[in-house]
């Protein structure tokens, strides 16, 4: 239970940091930002909707 807990919290933030980071690079840069910059938020993102759709899944064949 308590690694669910931890799995859930963990692939929440890294969704949310994802996209923030991703926000931030397309708002508030000032210089051109390369395509590469775009790959680090963007792999926390789908990291943490990899996480969460694991656990999600799991608790829905469950039920």
């Amino acid at each position: 239970m308590v690694r669910k807990i931890i799995s859930l919290l963990l692939g929440t933030v890294l969704v949310i940091s994802g996209i923030y980071g991703v926000l931030y690079l397309l708002y508030f840069t000032v210089y051109p930002v390369r395509t590469l910059y775009y790959l680090v938020p963007g792999g926390l993102f789908v990291i943490g909707i990899v996480i969460l759709w694991e656990d999600l899944t799991k608790f829905l064949r469950r039920h």
